[in-house]
């Protein structure tokens, strides 16, 4: 069934992409009135399209998963007091499903299992596992599984050490962004400026010495769009680079 779906999903990608390598085919021939290289102006959009609702899904729970994580310490930590302080479970369940952030709905998610699906906590704790797709999460819920089956007075202190180590993680992966940060900020400004001054004056140079053949609409498609384009993917590159607890 899922691979149906998947199969599905796919063909329905590829007919919105072919209908927008249709639509950058015609704008393209409106503005270069060059049906090859409109055509291929056109392939190029689809393609860039195809795989942007492709990946989407896929970035789209990546992202979610690094939110958790990065969440998953300060939780822990809490976790970690209120057990050492002689909490029942389901009632710490319950405290950290009052957050308000990815990690709170997780935890949210879970109690409802417990309450309306009568899931016993194991499961529903496994659950929250196996939906995330991160080795941290489930090393956590591995671990927080183990504390309630064994008895939970004991196991704060493991929960902590595992919070100090996760945070020390965070700390290091601080600290190296901070250091490629100015080799990303010198990486943009020279696509963003640099790059663009390079290529005015190469036009400028070839029309008078070399016979450059580009018309000023594809010029003005290049300048208009296609920097503007590389621009973003630059910025969406470095966000990417960027520690998800960094992000907010």
């Amino acid at each position: 069934m899922i691979a149906i779906n998947d199969n599905k999903e796919l063909r329905q990608n590829i007919l919105k992409a072919a209908l927008f390598a249709l639509f950058f085919w015609l704008a393209a021939g409106l503005f270069l009135e060059d049906l090859l290289f409109s055509l291929l102006v056109g392939m190029v959009g689809g393609l860039f399209v195809l795989g942007i609702m492709e990946y989407a899904p896929i970035a789209k729970r990546k992202r979610y998963a690094a939110l958790v994580e990065s969440q998953l310490p300060l939780a822990l930590m809490n976790i970690a007091v209120e057990i050492n302080l002689g909490l029942k479970f389901n009632e710490i369940l319950g405290h950290v499903a009052e957050q308000n952030n990815e990690i709170g709905s997780e935890f949210r998610k879970v109690l409802r299992e417990i309450k309306q699906q009568e899931a016993s906590v194991q499961e529903s704790l496994m659950h929250f596992g196996e939906r995330i797709e991160s080795l941290e999460v489930k090393r956590a819920i591995a671990l927080f599984v183990s504390i309630y089956e064994q008895g939970h007075r004991a196991g704060g202190e493991s929960l902590k050490m595992l919070s100090k180590e996760m945070l020390a993680k965070q700390r290091s992966q601080s600290k190296e962004f901070s250091g490629k940060l100015v080799v990303y900020s010198l990486l943009f400004v020279a696509i963003s400026a640099v790059v663009p001054a390079l290529f005015q004056s190469f036009v400028i140079v070839g029309s008078m010495i070399l016979e450059l053949t580009l018309t000023a609409s594809q010029i003005f498609i290049i300048i208009v769009v296609v920097f503007p384009i590389v621009d973003l993917a630059a910025l969406y590159y470095i966000r990417l680079k960027t520690p998800i607890f960094l992000q907010r």
